[in-house]
């Protein structure tokens, strides 16, 4: 795989890689260059068991070497990537997850969710322009499913993500990220589905915390200074299921979130959710009114959540429509 990644590099303009004809099992991130379509035709793309890494990433991150599941040394900007899946495409994290020592916790546990940082995303891409992401059918995640940091012009559609894992969120678009669209993705996922999280992400000593890694490899070597806001970013059509939230908007530390539009969220099966869909903010503090605002949301359907649409922060110019759930008077709430 890296031979071919290597010599695909080595092409100027835009190609394509294959995988089909069989399935493959990893022991290390594929990364790939700027200007290359990943194409997974009726196959599985998996990773060894054990494994601690990312499934994919682009190949514009250069890892630290004396501290490679920390903050990178830098990120490049990168271009035209993209995954796209045909026919039974299948992407899996490990079956048996790494194990490591928490020296917070002072436990030995599963190296799974957002406390072991950057490497437990399946996808992750930063500071990366014009990427899709689709047709794939996502499972045994470590952590987020895809995360995005400072990303701009992407579409991530056709997706169907199972993910029981803690802090497993389907699609994460961090701090810096602009110009987006999510449409048609289903699944039941143990976080949010369809996350607008912005989180500066600036640099911090680590651990933080019960945080032992950074999560945003670009974001975490910025200088907190830099606005990192989340503006222009397009949900629809998700089929949800599983715990806490369907899709989510939050703001912190200074970061804004605005002119996002989410519509036909439904919540497909029963859950425990606190809410299909929820707009706040929290995690840092920092937040004034105003730092979320335009955004619109239409067409909630709540199957069992505690609420359809739940409001914990002060914003503007929201707009909300045909939000629906079985006790009329939880289908909104403001607290």
């Amino acid at each position: 795989i890296e031979r071919c990644l290597m010599q695909a590099k080595r092409i100027p303009g835009k190609k394509t890689v294959v995988f089909d004809g069989l399935d493959f099992l990893v022991n290390r991130a594929i990364l790939i260059p700027q200007d290359t379509q990943i194409r997974v035709v009726d196959c599985e793309i998996r990773q060894k068991d054990g494994v601690f890494d990312n499934l994919f990433r682009g190949d514009n991150v250069t890892v630290d070497p004396a501290a490679p599941n920390g903050a990178p040394l830098s990120v490049a900007p990168i271009c035209g990537v993209s995954i796209i899946g045909e026919g039974d495409a299948r992407l899996c994290g490990a079956g048996k997850a790494a194990t490591g020592y928490h020296p917070v916790l002072k436990e030995t546990q599963p190296m799974v969710g957002d406390f072991w940082g950057w490497r437990t995303i399946l996808i992750s891409l930063s500071r990366c322009s014009g990427f899709e992401i689709a047709g794939l059918k996502i499972s045994d995640t470590k952590g987020w499913a895809l995360s995005f940091d400072s990303c701009e012009n992407g579409f991530v559609h056709d997706l169907d993500i199972r993910s029981d894992v803690k802090n497993g969120d389907g699609v994460n678009f961090r701090s810096g990220c602009q110009n987006c669209r999510v449409e048609d993705i289903r699944g039941s996922t143990s976080d949010d589905t369809v996350a607008c999280t912005a989180l500066h992400g600036a640099l911090k000593a680590f651990p933080h915390k019960n945080y032992l890694f950074p999560l945003e490899p670009y974001n975490s070597i910025l200088p907190p200074e830099i606005p990192l806001d989340i503006h222009d970013i397009s949900i629809k059509n998700v089929r949800t299921g599983g715990k806490h939230h369907g899709v989510i908007c939050l703001a912190a530390e200074g970061s804004r979130v605005y002119r996002i539009a989410i519509e036909n969220i439904v919540e497909a099966e029963p859950s425990e959710r606190q809410a299909v869909v929820k707009i706040y903010t929290g995690y840092g503090g920092g937040y004034k009114k105003g730092d979320i605002s335009d955004v619109s949301v239409k067409n909630v359907t709540a199957n069992g959540a505690k609420y359809a649409v739940l409001i914990e922060a002060e914003t503007e110019n929201l707009l909300l429509e045909n939000i629906t759930h079985p006790v009329p008077e939880n289908a909104v709430v403001h607290l």
